[in-house]
């Protein structure tokens, strides 16, 4: 096990309001910050349901899928459905864990003069455990970084780096599938024009007969890209919105570990290894 760190430094007044500011602003709304991104998500969860019962209660359901020949709208509904379900595990995680985040940030602004490992974990100046969460893994990072290299100077930037880079990199397939759900509305949209334009070629006399079927063929065609822009462009805002707020929401998580770590956790550990060098 690695020493504790002590630190001669104690953060300021002024330094501790920095981080109490961040966690307590949220508040002045009556809504605690952890759970922001859990209600947005809801919100949206809501009005995407409600619509959908709207549609279906129009018909707009069955009108979408009986004209779509090419079957591309139900391909992206379903994809909605697939990337939906991810975002709310996602949201779950991601809230879980601002929560947890939050919690520890209060017991490192209680006491930010002690850090210590303690098995899998960390305890701070009165002994107390960290609450697990992301914070507490990337303090006891810092702890076994300043403790292995105590000549090289203690930047916390590329461990924030790394978390940052691991918890948006699951996010990535929402803004992925957002994409392809614009691209298959727009392939959509081309085949509909092969189907609008295609009964053109078989034009053999030009009667009214010929004609009121080739207007049927070139409506059917123009439905079928209709619908697949319209509901490939609907699918994509969607899944942007809730993403947008998922990924806002893991920025603000890794501002408050950066803040609380640079702020609080870096000067204590740098402390001790200025005492450190001073004893010897």
């Amino acid at each position: 096990m690695l020493p504790g760190c002590s630190g001669a430094h104690v953060a300021s007044p002024e330094e501790r309001s920095l981080v109490a500011d961040t966690l307590n602003f949220w508040r002045l709304f009556g809504i605690e910050r952890h759970h922001q991104l859990l209600l947005k998500w809801l919100i949206i969860t809501v009005a995407t349901v409600f619509g959908a019962a709207a549609a279906q209660y129009f018909g707009l359901f069955a009108e979408v899928i009986s004209s779509d020949r090419s079957r591309i709208s139900i391909a992206i509904m379903v994809l909605f459905v697939l990337t939906a379900i991810h975002c709310a595990v996602r949201t779950f995680e991601i809230s879980s864990q601002l929560n947890q985040t939050a919690q520890a940030a209060q017991q490192i602004k209680a006491h930010p003069e002690y850090f210590a490992l303690a098995d899998d974990g960390v305890v701070v100046g009165n002994g107390e455990r960290l609450q697990p969460s992301l914070l507490t893994d990337h303090v006891r990072d810092l702890i076994i970084k300043s403790a292995v290299g105590r000549e090289a100077p203690l930047d916390s930037k590329v461990l924030l780096e790394t978390m940052e880079a691991r918890l948006k990199g699951r996010q990535e397939i929402g803004w992925f599938v957002s994409d392809q759900m614009l691209r298959l509305g727009l392939l959509g949209t081309v085949i509909g024009f092969i189907l609008m334009l295609g009964p053109l070629i078989d034009i053999e006399s030009i009667d009214i007969s010929s004609m009121r079927a080739v207007l049927s063929a070139m409506s059917s065609g123009m439905a079928v890209a209709l619908y697949t822009t319209l509901v490939g462009l609907i699918g994509a805002i969607l899944v942007k919105v809730q993403y947008y707020f998922l990924e806002n929401t893991t920025d603000e998580l890794v501002a408050l570990t950066s803040e609380v770590s640079d702020v609080l956790v870096v000067p204590a550990l740098q402390g001790r290894r200025l005492e450190s060098r001073h004893a010897s």
